[in-house]
């Protein structure tokens, strides 16, 4: 089973002309959010914000450094710059982060595989309810994708592996400057863990321009956490 009968079901269900976030979300100024703070996106962009904000922490003024503080300077530099390649290059191969915060109507579960490179690659993360409460949600987030000011609905084509390409309706609003988000509603996680393989691409494009084309892999033992954190 694919995402594409649990996608096709909801988002063509959605009125075009409505402007609102998925059922379970809540719009703010930067778009449709879980009810509830939660990791996703802001746990891999805050994680490359500390590590370029502390790349970035050099002196500018004061007193000249002793021989032994500019030792250490240049010590805490080559680590810093060491541990931002490191991610780098597993950024590049693509990272599964798996989470899940309890809140008063059961367990907020997602999985977030992020894979991209300074000017490619994207975000995927795969985000729901524990049973019974049904709201679950596919997001994609690159810096390909459009970028509304507001919360809007589009269409897209969605090419999931070598499957035949759909035309879907999908939430769209800008996550930052340079990142835009495209969201799906899908009814329940476990529907959604269910039609997940360890190995999937998905190819987004409007009017034949690809927006985003990312694929995951080693994804078995994220389904299997999913599939336990939605009972």
């Amino acid at each position: 089973m694919k995402f594409f009968a649990t996608l096709m079901c909801t988002s063509l269900a959605l009125p075009i002309l409505a402007v609102a976030c998925p059922a379970g979300m809540l719009v703010n100024a930067s778009g449709c959010h879980p009810p509830y703070v939660y990791t996703g996106w802001d746990m891999m962009r805050d994680r490359r914000a500390a590590i370029d904000a502390m790349g970035s922490n050099h002196r500018t003024s004061g007193p000249p450094l002793t021989a032994e503080q500019a030792r250490k300077l240049d010590e805490d530099m080559k680590k810093l710059e060491k541990e931002k390649e490191e991610k780098r290059l597993k950024l590049e191969k693509g990272v599964w982060d798996v989470d899940a915060k309890p809140t008063p109507e059961g367990n907020l579960c997602a999985a977030v595989f992020s894979k991209y490179t300074l000017d490619e690659g994207g975000i995927v993360t795969i985000m729901g309810f524990q049973k019974p409460k049904p709201d679950a949600w596919l997001i994609f987030q690159g810096v390909g994708l459009p970028k509304s000011i507001n919360v809007t609905k589009m269409k897209v084509t969605l090419q999931q592996d070598d499957e035949p390409a759909q035309d879907l309706q999908v939430f769209n609003y800008r996550e930052t400057r340079d990142v835009g988000t495209i969201m799906f509603a899908v009814p329940g996680l476990t529907a959604l863990a269910n039609g997940m393989s360890d190995s999937q691409r998905f190819r987004l494009s409007d009017g034949g321009k690809i927006l985003l084309d990312i694929q995951w892999h080693n994804a078995a033992p994220v389904i299997q956490k999913l599939k336990q954190c939605a009972q």
